[in-house]
């Protein structure tokens, strides 16, 4: 009886390793932005260098993953090609619809939402950044300026002073002449 049971055993078993084998590989498609950000965050700059060049050739030969792994690689601050404006038009440009289902996992879509938070984030400040870099700027020229004024007005007092000085020597004269 054990071995007429043992094929449809082995059967079994099979068709459960291999139902089993087929999940794996759907995951295994699944990209996992997490863990290849906190991969490239502990890159070194020659070994991002060299990361962003195989991205770029896996961008022209078509692979999925390799515009959202560049655009981390822009949003990284470290990055020799880091770059807000960049990373934020890429993300934008980016058409997660028809991957949703296929390639990203809820985790990775979230990881890619607060990515793009994040630059929006990013952008915002540095916009602020130029703005208030500009403000200073206008009054560092206004503060020149003024202070040029208050050189010339204390060139004109010092002068005024002498005069005062020298009128009041003439009128000691005078009035020593005049005794």
């Amino acid at each position: 009886m054990i071995k007429q049971r043992m094929p449809l055993f082995v059967i079994i078993l099979l068709s459960a390793l291999s139902g089993c084998q087929l999940m794996t590989d759907s995951y295994s498609n699944k990209v996992d932005f997490s863990d290849y950000y906190l991969w490239i965050k502990s890159l070194n700059e020659d070994e991002i260098a060299q990361e962003i060049i195989e991205q770029k050739n896996n961008k022209q030969s078509g692979y999925v993953k390799a515009d959202v792994q560049l655009i981390m690689l822009y949003s990284l601050p470290n990055s020799p090609i880091h770059n807000p404006y960049t990373a934020k038009t890429m993300l934008n440009d980016y058409p997660l619809e028809p991957y949703n289902s296929s390639t990203f996992s809820s985790t990775d879509l979230a990881f890619i939402v607060m990515l793009k938070d994040q630059l929006n984030q990013q952008l915002l400040l540095l916009e602020q950044l130029t703005n208030y870099k500009g403000a200073y700027q206008q009054s560092k020229k206004i503060t020149t300026a003024q202070q040029f004024k208050i050189n010339q007005s204390n060139k004109k007092i010092n002068q005024l002073n002498k005069q005062i000085i020298q009128l009041k020597k003439i009128e000691k004269t005078i009035s020593e002449r005049g005794q």
